[in-house]
């Protein structure tokens, strides 16, 4: 029998399939982001995982998952994709613990075929169950907002809790979370124990990493009770201009 020969069309496919194949070693992981500051379910939101890439050698699969809660609002940022660090098994903790403002985060780097493959906000159940259910609340309350300047913190949404007598401080910080194609940044508002960076000893959060810039709030923005007021609120957005600079 003759042997066959490739047509020039099957030989142009078959060495598009060639170059395009992973090197031998090299890992398939998810790639995806998180951005959402708004209807945030524990039981309902999934993290979509559409798209996949192929790793350098020797780099491994990441996922990083961050958890913002301040009063009623809560907002989740994401990444996967690879990693050059070394593996580590899953990692959930709070950077920032509750009352108060609180940021939580998951994190782990593998090295099995699409392996960082987390859809859901499973990890931080266990750790939420185990924070204080009730605190002592005090008479002194603060603007309470986590999320984008133009849509989830307009003026119209900012809303004022009443602070744990633990957390007296009035906080309120520009977030910058940056990896891969992350690039997300927003506003956060609300009670903590002091009026100093929150993420001072973080500038990163596995791959994220993280520019933080407080923000000056006037007296007379902060202090009283009862709901504020469009003037008010206006009065504090706009004062938090902030320029990032790389």
């Amino acid at each position: 029998m003759r042997p066959q020969h490739l047509r020039p069309m099957q030989l142009l496919c078959l060495l598009w399939a060639i170059t395009f194949l992973p090197q031998a070693g090299a890992l398939l992981c998810y790639e995806a982001t998180a951005s959402l500051f708004r209807g945030v379910n524990f039981h309902y939101w999934r993290w979509l995982l559409m798209r996949s890439m192929v790793c350098e050698l020797r780099e491994g699969c990441e996922e990083t998952l961050v958890l913002i809660e301040t009063g009623t609002n809560e907002g989740v940022v994401g990444f996967k994709g690879c990693s050059s660090a070394l593996s580590y098994s899953p990692q959930v903790s709070y950077l920032v613990p509750p009352p108060g403002v609180s940021i939580a985060s998951y994190s782990r780097v593998c090295r099995t075929y699409l392996c960082n493959n987390l859809t859901t906000l499973q990890p931080f159940v266990n750790l939420k169950a185990n924070a204080p259910k009730s605190v002592p609340s005090s008479f002194h309350n603060c603007p309470s907002c986590v999320g984008e300047h133009s849509k989830e913190c307009l003026p119209n949404f900012v809303t004022r809790e009443t602070c744990p007598n633990s957390a007296l401080a009035c906080y309120g910080s520009t977030l910058k979370f940056r990896a891969g194609l992350l690039n997300t940044t927003f506003l956060l508002l609300g009670c903590a124990p002091d009026s100093v960076k929150l993420l001072a000893n973080f500038q990163h959060i596995g791959s994220i990493r993280v520019t933080e810039v407080l923000n000056v709030l006037e007296k007379s923005q902060i202090v009283g009770a009862g709901p504020s007021s469009r003037g008010s609120s206006w009065g504090i957005l706009l004062g938090l201009q902030v320029v990032f600079r790389d």
